[in-house]
């Protein structure tokens, strides 16, 4: 009867600290889920919220145009083209390129648009990261702004 007793309480005892540690252990990860910072609302959504829609206005504009800007990347001579079609009507009066590396932001580039001649801008880049990056393309031609984005698969 002794020997019955005796595994009885190792039983009890055996649940009591299966409970016990589980208890901790999601006391333990509330606590750790609630420092983490996530904000899900900004301080200032309003002013977020036209920028937005800034920019859905100027990519529809931009599909707007018959003909776009290509941007062409070069992997022999690591030189990205960007052409202005003389059909495009227009020429920018100001903008930027912006190289995006998803994977690494310290590694992004930005350039401003400054054309050789009505159309055409070349840009060197030496020492390009091989993977995706995306190009940003951003401009003003009549008072009216325009944004183009395309990806680019370095090798």
């Amino acid at each position: 009867m002794q020997g019955q007793d005796k595994s009885g309480r190792l039983w009890m005892w055996g649940l009591t600290a299966t409970i016990v540690v589980f208890i901790a252990f999601f006391v333990g990860f509330a606590i750790w889920t609630f420092q983490d910072d996530v904000e899900l609302v900004y301080d200032n959504y309003y002013d977020k919220d036209v920028v937005f829609d800034q920019q859905i206005k100027r990519v529809a504009r931009t599909q707007a145009l018959p003909f776009k800007p290509i941007l062409t990347y070069h992997q022999t001579t690591q030189v990205l083209d960007v052409k202005f079609p003389l059909a495009l009507g227009h020429m920018p009066t100001d903008g930027e390129v912006l190289l995006f590396r998803p994977a690494d932001l310290h590694r992004d580039r930005l350039f401003r648009l400054i054309l050789e001649g009505d159309s055409l801008q070349l840009i060197e880049l030496p020492d390009m990261d091989q993977g995706l990056w995306r190009i940003k393309l951003n401009w003003t031609s009549g008072g009216e702004e325009y944004y183009l984005e395309q990806s680019l698969m370095v090798n």
